[in-house]
Formats: structure tokens, sequence, C-alpha cells
């Protein structure tokens, strides 16, 4: 069943130095479903506490990519004169919005009654230094995930 993915990239909080000369980090955030398409936020300079409350990023998805693909949201922090730096990054299982769709009762949904949530802070992890900093998924339930 065709549907869609809406994600938007609230904030970062604590998130560790990358620029050692103004001890601060030129943070944005890649998000990624499969093949289908790479979004990025702006970037936000010199803070460690970035505030992005970007639009919302769409991916048309059909029931297959809610189960194979997980959502990649990775970290970065800008730099002008060598390649950018990764934070951090995450995978978000999406498969079970597919499956609170299917329940006679999903545990929440959104404001139109169509769809379900997943809304809070999430901790970024890097695989080398553990986690990083959290990030924070929309905890207005007005559509993380919606269906068509």
């Amino acid at each position: 069943m065709p549907g869609k993915v809406k994600v938007k990239i609230l904030a970062g909080r604590n998130l560790p130095v990358m620029d050692r000369g103004s001890d601060t980090t030129d943070a944005y955030v890649e998000i990624k479903l499969g093949n289908l398409g790479t979004f990025k936020t702006d970037v936000y300079r010199k803070s460690l506490n970035p505030i992005w409350n970007s639009d919302w990023y769409r991916f048309e998805v059909d029931d297959s990519d809610l189960q194979d693909e997980p959502l990649q949201i990775r970290l970065m922090d800008y730099d002008t004169y060598s390649s950018n730096d990764s934070i951090g990054k995450i995978y978000i299982n999406l498969s079970p919005l597919l499956h609170s769709l299917t329940l006679d009762k999903p545990t929440q949904t959104s404001s139109t009654g169509k769809g379900s949530v997943m809304s809070g802070w999430i901790p970024v992890y890097d695989t080398m230094n553990g986690v990083r900093g959290p990030e924070c998924l929309p905890d207005d339930p007005s559509s993380f995930s919606t269906r068509l």
C-alpha cells in the first residue's frame, strides 16, 4: 500500500566539539531512506545545541520500503576546506509504523486519525565514541508518518 513518511529535524543538544578553534560545531543532518533519496538540513554554524526546526522531508514509500529499509539519519560537521566529519548516525526501523497501521487500535495516531507517529529525543550513536548527543523527533503528532 503506498504511503509517505515525513521527517522533521527539530534540534540537537550537547553535541561534541568538532571545530577546535572555536570550540563549537557546524552541524547539519542528512536523512536517507533506502534509494528513495537523501535530504540535508541547513548547516547550523558555531553551536553545540543547533535548532533547525526544518521543513518536513517527504519520502513516498511502499510497504516493502517500510519493512526493508531503515530511516538513516547522519549528523555531520561541515568543514569548508576539508571533508565533512561524521558526528554520528542512527538507523530507525520503520516497520513498527506499518504494523501499527494494521492493528485494530494503533498505539498513537496523528491528529487526522490516519497513520502513526514516532517522536521524542533519540541518541545519535558513534561506533567509535559511543553516544554523541540526542536529536529530537517531533512530539507533535500531526504526522511523522501518514498514510495516503
